[in-house]
């Protein structure tokens, strides 16, 4: 992680700064290094448990006037070290230092990686800061006058320019409805956007945008089998170039395609390593009784004949709790925390993750209809929409073509918006209506994935894991992100992706060789198993919470709640669980709890 200040007035740039973002916030694990040039103070944080040196994060070359502070890796390098003339694999920050003085601020633009980079040059009171494609890693920045600050830990450069403000109640009230993912509990911080870079001088401050996937043009001369082979070497090369072995790599397993494709293509590039493991949200020990299918068994199958050790889920009641009692907690996500542990357990400090698959290559259906309607593949529409059964026909036209095409919400998505809001104030109820409009609404296969970059839930789980990942020495790999992918699938016409029979057919006929039949043949998207026993251990954990309702209520930071239905819902859980509407208590009390924990900690008051 790096951070750091520049002003163009000041010298005395230490004393302007919260020390919290240079010399750390009590994480004892990391390891800060301060970096300072004049009217510049910086610092980065190494882990002992990640292999990242110096050379990896930091470079200055005073004769040609950079300095370069970099937060992740650059993954063509290959092919930008001939560029430059170089002879040998140079690190990162000084290939970046070379592309910079070649090209200029433009370099960013051909660089494939993972990244936050500051690039400052004091000679021409100048600076930038660059982030990559797909917004992977996190940086954000305030600006006052002609003093700038930056870091990755945006929550924490939040916290340090608070000046004492409490969080903003929207703000909290956010964990339950759709809101602006791109807003932070700090008015005066901003997340540099993906695909944006900051110009910063004397003159003030410019923001750019180099990356502009809505400019990519449809191929309507691309053939199924062309675009069967182009995106199965994109995958396997997107794979390749983030393995490095100076990691001890394992990675997310599911049932799923992309966890699974991610898994075994990375597990070849570490054959070497006398274990791979692979980290399962599905708990080891649990009698789910009668289910549709036991995602375990798939995976067990998977990891036998890939040569992969499967590490299930032993998530209990007071990890889920702990999990979201940080401020660095996610409340819907508690079950990534166990994952962590085991990381650390195991000796693994890299995670390859199918993450943004669903969203690009292995997206299903959603906007296809609406394609093939626009234009005039009707032969193809109806094989995939057969009117022997009218009702079924009807119903899946209103709700993939009509509503998303007319911003009409269904009624399945609006009583979750409401079972979501229930425990809010009335005031506060109310989603973001641009926040659901990008999410839910769409005219067009093409409007669905641009919308998928801009609603920003896929960088945002991107940022907590690459936050709370780092603070444990744990890095993660998104292959699937790889924006080459990502720009390919938006030259794909949507009649591709309407073979009859297969679900998700792109990834589907990649993974034939790769995976085991029974896994390549799988539709199932949820595992029942690991949904029962997550609500277990929800259900378990409301004792453990409804405990602390007193004092929440006490708190005029949860003053947006409204605690008299919560505490009607759980009078009426105490007294028979079996009619309660239990999942929507669970959810709201373990929202409620980290709200609450996200305040106290970023206020100051949990120590």
């Amino acid at each position: 992680m790096i951070s750091g200040y520049l002003s163009f007035h000041s010298d005395n740039a230490l004393n302007s700064l919260n020390t919290s973002l240079i010399h750390g916030d009590g994480n004892e694990e990391l390891d800060y290094k301060t970096v300072t040039h004049g009217s510049f103070v910086g610092s980065y944080a190494t882990h002992p448990r990640l292999p990242w040196n110096v050379s990896d994060i930091y470079y200055y070359d005073e004769y040609a006037d950079v300095l370069v502070l970099m937060s992740g890796t650059v993954y063509n390098t290959d092919q930008l070290i001939c560029e430059c003339g170089f002879s040998s694999v140079p690190a990162s920050p000084v290939l970046v230092a070379s592309l910079f003085l070649k090209y200029g601020p433009d370099f960013v633009a051909g660089v494939n990686g993972d990244f936050a980079i500051f690039l400052y040059r004091p000679r021409k009171s100048e600076a930038f800061i660059f982030r990559d494609h797909v917004g992977v890693r996190p940086v954000a920045w305030s600006q006052r006058s002609l003093e700038l600050v930056f870091s990755s830990d945006i929550t924490g450069l939040c916290r340090s320019m608070s000046d004492g403000r409490h969080v903003p109640t929207w703000y909290l009230a956010d964990y339950f409805r759709y809101s602006d993912l791109l807003s932070t509990p700090n008015p005066d911080v901003q997340r540099l956007l993906p695909g944006h870079y900051l110009h910063f001088s004397e003159r003030g401050l410019r923001l750019s945008q180099y990356w502009h996937p809505e400019t990519v043009k449809l191929n309507r001369t691309l053939s199924y089998e062309k675009m069967i082979s182009d995106l199965n070497d994109l995958v396997q090369d997107a794979v390749k170039i983030r393995c490095d072995s100076r990691f001890r790599a394992g990675a997310h397993i599911s049932s799923g395609l992309d966890s699974g494709v991610v898994s075994v293509l990375a597990r070849r590039q570490y054959s070497r390593s006398e274990k791979y493991y692979g980290f399962s949200w599905s708990p080891g020990d649990f009698d789910a009784g009668e289910v549709a299918f036991d995602e375990r068994l798939l995976v067990r199958l998977m990891c036998e004949k890939a040569d992969i050790e499967p590490v299930f889920s032993d998530l209990t009641p007071p990890d889920l709790v702990n999990s979201i009692s940080s401020l660095y907690g996610n409340p819907s996500l508690f079950y990534e925390g166990k994952t962590l542990e085991s990381a650390v357990h195991t000796g693994t400090n890299l995670i390859f993750s199918g993450w943004g698959g669903d969203e690009f290559i292995s997206l299903a259906d959603r906007g296809v209809e609406q394609d093939l309607l626009r234009r005039r593949k009707f032969n193809l529409f109806f094989k995939r929409n057969k009117l022997k059964n009218f009702r079924r026909f009807v119903w899946n036209q209103l709700h993939w073509v009509i509503f998303p095409a007319l911003g009409i919400l269904d009624r399945a998505t609006k009583r979750a918006l409401s079972n979501d809001a229930r425990y809010l104030k009335s005031e506060y109820k109310k989603s973001d209506r641009k926040a659901l409009a990008t999410f839910c609404f769409f005219r067009s296969r093409r409007q669905v994935h641009l919308n998928m970059l801009r609603f920003y839930h896929l960088q945002g789980r991107c940022e907590e894991w690459m936050i709370q990942g780092y603070r444990r020495g744990v890095e993660y790999r998104y292959p699937l992100l790889d924006r080459r992918i990502i720009e390919y699938m938006l030259t794909v016409p949507s009649e591709l992706l309407c073979l009859p029979g297969l679900f998700r057919p792109i990834l589907r006929e990649i993974v034939k060789n790769i995976l085991p039949e029974e896994v390549s043949l799988n539709v199932g998207k949820r595992d029942p198993v690991s949904q029962k026993y997550t609500w277990k251990m929800c259900k378990e954990s409301i004792p453990l919470l409804a405990a602390e309702v007193d004092t929440w209520r006490a708190d005029p930071a949860m003053g947006f709640i409204d605690f008299d239905i919560l505490d009607q819902d759980l009078n009426k859980y105490r007294a028979d669980p079996s009619v309660s509407d239990d999942r929507v208590l669970c959810k709201g009390i373990i929202y409620i709890k980290s709200a609450y924990e996200f305040a106290k900690h970023y206020e100051g008051r949990a120590w």
